[in-house]
């Protein structure tokens, strides 16, 4: 996996890393047209930042985006000395981020999910006739076709059933209300504090992610420079 990392300007040796998953058909130097990397420099936040390429193959090849995290930013990241690593992905990325954080429990402190994918409509589906992701009960093998959505569903249900748990991330959730994926962002939703939930108006695509990654920004438990110029 190629990456691309933005040192912070204001600390010469930052601990925490935030990695930027982009969406399906999208390239990570958007992340740079679209403000993203600013924002966070704007912040005074004494982050680095890295731009991951995770291209959408990443994700339809036995979800090889969690052995490419894993052994191409994770382990790297923690060789280098950061102590604390988020993951912030749109759509497709958001799965990446949620799937890599169900699979290696305690790996990272924080997550950011804008418009994720959350896996087939059948699933939410089933959720949402079952009452809700609190009353849902995780099928006891994984049906046919599935790639791993419902162990990723039963582990985000424990966001509404125990929410202290010391290895789920810290999870924010951010979605335009005419998103074509909003059903099931809405189940996610009801399990989450409502202050780790932001809604805009608008659909899936740039617009909306740019507004709320700059509503998003100001609440996450990320380190800030000692001043704004460091």
């Amino acid at each position: 996996m190629d990456t691309f990392l933005h040192r912070s300007p204001c600390a010469a040796d930052a601990r925490t890393l935030l990695v930027l998953l982009p969406g399906a058909y999208s390239e990570p130097d958007e992340f740079l047209r679209e403000g993203f990397i600013a924002a966070v420099e704007e912040r005074g936040l004494a982050v680095d930042v890295l731009r991951a390429d995770a291209p959408l193959g990443y994700y339809t090849s036995g979800m090889a985006i969690l052995k490419r995290l894993g052994e191409d930013v994770i382990a790297p990241a923690r060789r280098q000395g950061y102590t604390s690593i988020w993951i912030a992905g749109i759509s497709v990325g958001g799965l990446g981020a949620l799937a890599y954080a169900t699979m290696n429990p305690g790996q990272l402190d924080g997550l950011v999910a804008l418009s994720p994918y959350l896996g087939e409509r059948t699933t939410s589906l089933d959720i949402a006739n079952a009452g809700g992701l609190a009353r849902w009960h995780a099928p006891t093998h994984a049906l046919p076709g599935d790639n791993g959505e419902q162990r990723m569903w039963a582990w985000l249900q424990r966001y509404g059933t125990q929410p202290d748990a010391p290895e789920l991330p810290q999870l924010y959730l951010g979605f335009g209300r005419d998103d074509r994926f909003a059903f099931s962002h809405e189940l996610l939703a009801a399990v989450l504090p409502p202050g780790h939930v932001f809604r805009t108006d608008g659909g899936h695509d740039w617009p909306e992610w740019r507004r709320l990654w700059h509503e998003v920004l100001p609440v996450l438990a990320l380190p800030r420079c000692s001043s704004p110029s460091g």
